[in-house]
């Protein structure tokens, strides 16, 4: 009993070792209804896909601090615009990552100044979607 206890708990501690966490947030404007979204310039994960702001946390980094942190890295503006609802927690075996999905709500569409991590964005209503988008993003999308 002993054995199997100490080889889970190594095996857990090996996994958490290298795991990789990540946030991201897609953002809705409460004044026009539509949906922010960025295209990738990203060459590791989906480059040159319509998606939403999302970035690595940074070991010893609340999750959410981290989030806002990217988005003010990634969009040059200040994070307190939005208001950030936690979704969702998923796991990612095969990118040993773990990603925290959050909503977010803005009084107004604002302009983002990109940095080298995304070409371009747009503010899109949810019948005129930009192509393509990232992997799963339409039900994200429909959620919101």
């Amino acid at each position: 009993m002993r054995e199997l206890i100490r080889y889970k708990v190594k095996k857990f501690l090996m996994e958490n070792k290298n795991k990789k966490v990540a946030a991201g947030v897609l953002v809705k404007c409460n004044e026009t209804g539509r949906i922010l979204l960025l295209l990738r310039n990203d060459v590791s994960y989906e480059p040159n896909t319509w998606g939403l702001v999302s970035g690595g946390i940074e070991p010893g980094e609340e999750i959410l601090e981290g989030l806002k942190r990217e988005v003010n890295e990634e969009m040059g503006i200040s994070p307190e615009i939005i208001s950030y609802k936690f979704i969702s927690k998923k796991y990612y075996k095969s990118k040993n990552l773990e990603f925290h999905y959050y909503e977010g709500l803005t009084n107004s569409e604002f302009t983002p100044k990109l940095d080298h991590e995304n070409l371009d964005y747009g503010w899109f209503n949810k019948g005129e979607l930009p192509e393509p988008l990232y992997p799963n993003m339409i039900g994200k999308i429909n959620r919101i």
